[in-house]
Formats: structure tokens, C-alpha cells, sequence
């Protein structure tokens, strides 16, 4: 039985270069018989392009049988090992990835000698991939599980310059499943060697995949970790971009307007109530999806730092709004979103009036995106304490023109103006005060009801 696995795993190495391989079941790809590599055509979401394919020196003896053939991952991705049996990742750092919510996470341990066990799982429309950094050869291994229909398609590619090139890898056991956005898979890879014969660097990222021509767009990374000895399942590692760890935010120079990347997600309404306090308008819309829809969401990072989600329609600009009253005449600090030719630029300041006036507040962490008329932004900000309580505020969502000729922001039209409630409450009731009612402060309507009880009893 050895003899037979050794001389099956010789004919794996002696065919390495051959065509790329993703599968959902096995997929037979031809061996090349010269002693050139195999060209392949390459097509990512902005090019199309002829790459040859490149091996990576992975560790002697051990290898495995490249088995791309996806099954299904019976039980949920969750931290309950980490520390103990498994090296872990995740972003943000307390998350837990078997929660439904916005949540990166990476997971690996030792199966024998250069075969580890990989978890991942994360929030995507498209895919999410799994990379291995500093090895010996071209190019980064790079594990790609993507939404396929509600099914995970997995890839083993190469990552090269930023693009992902279909490769073959020595990985097999691959389980997946896809929950709403959420994309969960396991499997086993053999690792490349590290160039310090110690430890591996580690990302995970996320990218658009298009089902229809099997392309995989450029991928954003949300994990990176230089360097990490992956064997060791005791170390506490930490996310080097941005991470939760990340100083809270410093007043910005938004004012004069700045260009801010793209989200690396998209806005949903999962977690509402559970994580994060949401207001909507419509009340049960979905900012996931198309149609009509004005939606803010807050979840507490720390003390009186918060997350910020933003979504609505408008060819000019959506602001998220905090006040301690519960007026639209009053004063409002402001975090507004325009759309600056396909692109949204980030402006700070508040709202008077519905004048708006720009000013420098603390946020940071900004990211956002433009779909047809639907704005979309996240970004983080430092909140001063109220009077009443540290997190007692009104949220409101508006929407103006915007001049991106001279960076012009319209007057503020009101979508939605909530109570005042504890931010840091995800369960908080929450009651849009305007229901599209006529754009006038909520506290007139006592005086407007007596006046219309009056007309009507003197004419009777």
C-alpha cells in the first residue's frame, strides 16, 4: 500500500504542471508532456490575460493528492479550538465566526509533517480566499472558496502582482457551505517551505466572483499577519491592518472632502438587533438588495467608539446624522457620503438648519462605494458623552445635491429622524419620527393637532 501512494504521489510531482483545477466535483485536466510549462488563459475581473503556470516547493515526502472536490461542511467554523489546538486569526478579534455578522477568520493545525487543516470563513457576495505567504517559488498558494449559486466552488490559484492565477495545489478534504453571505470551508494543504525554515506569513481576502465565466476579481485583504509559525497553536496573533486594536479615531481633515476605498463588503441587515442597533425607512428594507432604502446602523466598538453603517438612494450625497434632539431644525454632527462620478468622497461637519456646515470630527476606518443611485459607506467614530447618558442620542439619514465641480453640499432632506436611544443597545426601539411626513420639526405636530381638534369643533 506505501509503495503504491509513493509511486501515486512521484506521478502527481512528475505532472504538477498541468492546467488549473476548481471543482464541486472532480474535475480531469490533461498532463503536459513537454518539459515547458502549460499556458493557460487567466481572466480576473479587469483583465483577461496568458499566464504560465508556476509550482511552489512544498516540503519533501508529505505532499498530498490534489482532490479539488467539494463537500459539505456538516457543522459550523468556530473558534472553540483556537489556543489550544489551532492557530487563529480573525478580524475583528473577538468575533466569532459560527455567529451570522461581519466576521473574517482564518484557522490552522498541524495534521503531519507540512499538512496542516484549514479553517475559513468570512462575509462575501463573491469569494473569500485563504493565502500563504514567503514560501519558496512564485507567487503566493492561494485558497479560494466562492459563492456559486448558493454552493461553494473552490479554486486553488497563485497569487502574483494582485491577480490570481488557477493553479494546481496540493489540497484535498475541501468541505464548504454558504449561509446568506456568509462562505465557510475547510481543507487540508500541504504548505510551501519558508524561506526561514520557520514561519509562513498568513491573508485573508475577499473578492467579486462571476459565475457566469468563472472569473475571480482582484482581491482586497482584510487579515494580514507577516509572520507566524504556523505549528504553534499556543500564539496569539493579530490582524496587522486595521484590526479592532487600532487606536480610536483621530479628528480628520474631511472637510475640504476626501476619496475614500472602496467597501470591501457589502451593507446587509444581518446582526441587526442582535450586534448592531439599525434604523430603516422603509422599516424592514434591505439595503442588500435593490429598491428604495434608507438605512443606518451602529454597533459599539469600544467606550464611546462606534461602527457606522450608511446606505440610501440619492444622486448627490447621504449623510448619517447624531443629535441630542430630536428635531430636524436642530444642530446635527454630520458624516456625509457623495457621489463624486462613480466614486464617493467623505466629508465631515453638521448639519444646521439643514445647512450644511463642514467641520472636522473624529472618524476614521473610512470605506464606501456607489451602485447606480444606492450610496454606501462604513467608517468609525469617537462619540462625546451626553448630558444624559454616554450613548443617548437621535440618529437621522439625509440626503442633498452635490457640485462635484466645487465640492457643493444642497440643504439636508430628512429620510429618517429616530428617538433618542441608547447606541450602545442593539435592541433598542427604534421609531422613524418622520414616516414620510411633511419636512418640519417633529415637536410643531402637538401644536398642529390642537390647531386642526380647533377648526374642526368650530365648524361643527
Amino acid at each position: 500500500m506505501y509503495k503504491r501512494l509513493t509511486c501515486c504521489v512521484l506521478l502527481v510531482m512528475l505532472s504538477g504542471r498541468f492546467g488549473g483545477t476548481y471543482a464541486e466535483t472532480n474535475v480531469t485536466t490533461a498532463q503536459n508532456t513537454t518539459t515547458h510549462p502549460t499556458n493557460m488563459s487567466i481572466t480576473s475581473a479587469n483583465s483577461t490575460m496568458t499566464t504560465p503556470m508556476m509550482n511552489v516547493s512544498m516540503t519533501a515526502s508529505t505532499q498530498l493528492v490534489p482532490n479539488n472536490t467539494v463537500v459539505t461542511l456538516e457543522s459550523n467554523i468556530t473558534k472553540a479550538e483556537c489556543g489550544s489546538k489551532q492557530l487563529c486569526v480573525s478580524e475583528p478579534s473577538n468575533c466569532e465566526p459560527s455567529v451570522p455578522g461581519s466576521c473574517f477568520f482564518l484557522a490552522a493545525n498541524l495534521q503531519n509533517d507540512g499538512n496542516f487543516n484549514f479553517g475559513l470563513s468570512g462575509e462575501s457576495d463573491g469569494y473569500i480566499a485563504a493565502t500563504l505567504t514567503g514560501g519558496v517559488g512564485e507567487g503566493d498558494p492561494t485558497y479560494v472558496c466562492a459563492n456559486s449559486k448558493g454552493k461553494v466552488k473552490f479554486f486553488s490559484t497563485i497569487l502574483t502582482n494582485g491577480v490570481l492565477n488557477i493553479s494546481t495545489l496540493n489540497v484535498t478534504s475541501v468541505k464548504g457551505k454558504i449561509n446568506g453571505r456568509t462562505i465557510q470551508c475547510s481543507f487540508v494543504a500541504t504548505v510551501p517551505q519558508p524561506r526561514a525554515r520557520v514561519t509562513l506569513g498568513l491573508a485573508v481576502s475577499t473578492g467579486a466572483y462571476n459565475d457566469t465565466n468563472e472569473s475571480l476579481g482582484l482581491p482586497k485583504t482584510v487579515i494580514r499577519v507577516t509572520s507566524v509559525d504556523l505549528a504553534n497553536s499556543t500564539l496569539n496573533v493579530t490582524n496587522e491592518i486595521t484590526s479592532t486594536t487600532t487606536p480610536p479615531p483621530t479628528g480628520n481633515n474631511a472637510t475640504t472632502g476626501v476619496s475614500i476605498p472602496q467597501l470591501s463588503t457589502n451593507i446587509t441587515r444581518q446582526s441587526c438587533g442582535s450586534t448592531k442597533l439599525c434604523a430603516a425607512e422603509p422599516k424592514e428594507c434591505n439595503p442588500a438588495v435593490g429598491g428604495s432604502c434608507y438605512f443606518l446602523s451602529v454597533k459599539q466598538q469600544n467606550g464611546q467608539t462606534y461602527n457606522f453603517e450608511l446606505s440610501g438612494q440619492s444622486d448627490g450625497y447621504v449623510a448619517a446624522g447624531l443629535s441630542t434632539g430630536v428635531t430636524q431644525n436642530g444642530t446635527h454632527t454630520a458624516y456625509i457620503c457623495a457621489n463624486n462620478n462613480g466614486n464617493v468622497t467623505f466629508f465631515t461637519g453638521t448639519i444646521e438648519n439643514l445647512e450644511i456646515k463642514l467641520k472636522s470630527q473624529n472618524s476614521s476606518n473610512e470605506q464606501g462605494t456607489v451602485d447606480g443611485s444606492k450610496i454606501q459607506c462604513r467608517f468609525t467614530a469617537d462619540l462625546p458623552d451626553t448630558t444624559v447618558r454616554a450613548a443617548d442620542y437621535a440618529l437621522s439619514v439625509s440626503t442633498g445635491t452635490f457640485d462635484a465641480a466645487n465640492s457643493g453640499l444642497g440643504k439636508a432632506n430628512f429620510r429618517i429622524l429616530t428617538n433618542r436611544v441608547n447606541l450602545s443597545d442593539p435592541t433598542a426601539t427604534i421609531i422613524n419620527l418622520l414616516n414620510n411626513a411633511p419636512n418640519y420639526a417633529p415637536s410643531f405636530l402637538p401644536a398642529l393637532l390642537v390647531t386642526v381638534c380647533m377648526l374642526a369643533f368650530t365648524a361643527m
